[in-house]
């Protein structure tokens, strides 16, 4: 038992820091994950990181192919553009959903991540801006009360993971996706889900946008 759950621990600490290497664009579209090589630097076996790029496929990051391996997966301008259409129907839908104002303890709470997000800037702490972001929007969806919902915009938010790597590491868009955080924070304050669920969809724009340009892609 104790066995298993040390490989299933290993298994999601791999998952992690591949995602978070596709976010900073360690990683790029396109490129080799070579099992054999990722075994060595998790210092685990070749069967766990396959049941780590298991799960990666399973969420959209990868493709694995006979005879190919593994390699991360490229979304065409068209692809953006739909997983983005799914993402502002999702993320509007639950911001409309969330019962306002916020209790003053689950501002608090949002507050300190918003804190922690802005250290990461100031910083320049790639990997606590990357924690902070992520736990930010599952903390706040979850408020909707549809754990369907927010289990939802979870799946919708790895996939973005690749879309993400053009925009996560410019200044400027780092600081504006820093000050939308606090503008949601205050909207969760307020008594208008409408004007929350405008900023929340203003606010993911920035990488699609950055994304299609990258790729030449007529705005």
């Amino acid at each position: 038992m104790m066995r298993e759950a040390k490989r299933m621990n290993n298994v999601q600490e791999i998952v992690r820091n591949l995602e978070v290497d596709i976010v900073l664009g360690h990683l790029y579209p396109r490129e080799r994950l070579v099992e054999e090589k990722l075994a060595k630097r998790f210092k685990t076996t070749r069967h766990v990181v396959r049941q780590a790029l298991l799960e990666l496929e399973i969420a959209g990051l990868i493709l694995r192919e006979a005879n190919k391996g593994a390699t991360v997966r490229e979304y065409s301008p068209d692809k953006v553009n739909q997983l983005y259409q799914m993402r502002e129907l999702v993320e509007g839908q639950a911001a409309l959903m969330i019962p306002l104002p916020v209790a003053e303890n689950r501002l608090s709470q949002l507050k300190q991540i918003c804190d922690d997000h802005a250290a990461g800037i100031e910083n320049s702490d790639m990997l606590k801006i990357v924690a902070a972001n992520k736990q930010f929007h599952q903390v706040m969806y979850r408020l909707c009360g549809n754990d369907f919902l927010a289990d939802t915009i979870d799946e919708m938010a790895k996939k973005s993971n690749l879309v993400r790597f053009t925009s996560s590491t410019d200044q400027a868009l780092l600081k504006q996706a820093r000050d939308e955080h606090y503008l949601i924070l205050k909207a969760l304050g307020k008594d208008d889900n409408k004007k929350l669920a405008d900023i929340c969809i203003k606010h993911i724009q920035p990488s699609r946008l950055m994304y299609l340009k990258r790729h030449g892609h007529m705005i």
